[in-house]
């Protein structure tokens, strides 16, 4: 019996030589989980805020009230371009139809952004110069995208660089010429903006975003993510001792390059040219969301933005993009071309008659009311 009271007493003396914090090693494990608990509820939140934030659906919806540029009047032609008995040409689902040149609504003449509406649906403004740095750029490329979230679904219209349309401020010259125009005024940036309202213009439709690369641009960005897979439809001679041949393979930046800009050895000239621009756009942003890259998505998108030399969009705007475009397929893209015909007309940049394509203002209307109208 003594010898139990005096273990009962060791064990008490032991107890009370105890650090004061001791007992409470339980109830500090508590707190620790409850912190990290309610870090991973916040981090769930904020991901999930996230996630919806670049939810295409929702991301682009304050899109439709806010345009760039929305169609500015357009001043009537004081000479019609020389005559000619050519036919409308280039591919068209319609029949060739005559009207008067697209007269902008008195809401967009008004140069007003259009209200708010519950469409995600927005148009950008694709842009290729045909420069290798600093110096004064025409537009060499012009492809308008209509970006339906919600559909998923993406109608893209090329614009021939030749095509006759009018310039603010200038009168009716090649939309080519709107971008140099613009520079000469301010600048790289407003290159962009004479453009695009040229774009507006002659569309008729309000313009959301837009981006614009060069020829290194092209190049860097193609070789950032290893080539670009194609199925090369002909072969395309370059030079005499460059052909890229017919069937699948995978293109370096360079030879991508190659590819966008001929058109001499292909059978319908520069159609075929836009043709082969737009099933390049249409690759790249399909490769760039394959499995192995996704993992350095934003790594790729940053060399992207790098590659850019101007662009309206954000980088949360490029991250919803990547998220539209994941999954979609060839038959999710809808591409058209402008109509119309071999011309000549006086040039008031050049002042002397030039070559011309002159677009038939009837398909025009056409594409306008089918792919840029929901």
């Amino acid at each position: 019996m003594q010898a139990h009271e005096t273990q009962t007493a060791e064990k008490a003396t032991y107890a009370n030589r105890l650090p004061a914090g001791k007992p409470l090693k339980r109830k500090a494990w508590k707190r620790l989980g409850l912190g990290l608990l309610l870090l991973l509820i916040a981090g769930g939140v904020w991901l999930t805020g996230l996630a919806r934030s670049l939810d295409p659906q929702t991301h682009f919806r304050s899109l439709a009230g806010n345009a760039l540029t929305v169609p500015l009047p357009v001043a009537p032609e004081d000479t019609e371009p020389a005559s000619s008995d050519a036919e409308p040409s280039g591919p068209s689902n319609f029949p060739a139809e005559r009207s008067a040149a697209l007269a902008p609504s008195p809401a967009a003449a008004a140069a007003s952004p259009a209200p708010a509406t519950a469409s995600s649906s927005f148009n950008v403004v694709l842009i290729g110069t045909d420069t290798w740095g600093d110096e004064h750029a025409r537009a060499d490329t012009i492809m308008v995208a209509h970006v339906m979230p919600e559909k998923r679904k993406v109608n893209v219209v090329s614009i021939p660089r030749d095509t006759r349309v009018y310039v603010q401020g200038v009168g009716y010259t090649k939309i080519n010429h709107a971008h140099i125009v613009g520079e000469n005024k301010g600048g790289n940036r407003q290159g962009t903006l004479t453009l695009v309202q040229a774009v507006s213009d002659f569309l008729g439709i309000p313009v959301h975003q837009y981006m614009k690369t060069d020829f290194a641009g092209v190049i860097d960005f193609i070789d950032s993510m290893g080539g670009l897979d194609m199925v090369v439809e002909q072969d395309v001679t370059i030079t005499p001792e460059i052909t890229i041949k017919r069937g699948a393979q995978r293109l370096d930046g360079q030879h991508v390059l190659f590819l966008a800009r001929e058109r001499y050895t292909l059978a319908d000239g520069d159609f075929g040219r836009q043709r082969e621009q737009f099933r390049i756009v249409r690759a790249a942003a399909k490769q760039l969301l394959r499995p192995e890259h996704l993992p350095d998505l934003a790594g790729l998108l940053r060399t992207g933005r790098d590659d850019i030399l101007d662009t309206s969009f954000a980088d949360s705007d490029l991250l919803s993009l990547a998220w539209l475009f994941r999954g979609m397929e060839a038959e999710d893209f809808t591409y058209e071309q402008i109509p119309g015909k071999d011309q000549f007309g006086h040039d008031p940049l050049v002042g002397d008659e030039v070559y011309y394509w002159s677009a038939d203002q009837g398909q025009v209307r056409s594409i306008r009311e089918r792919l840029f109208q929901e």
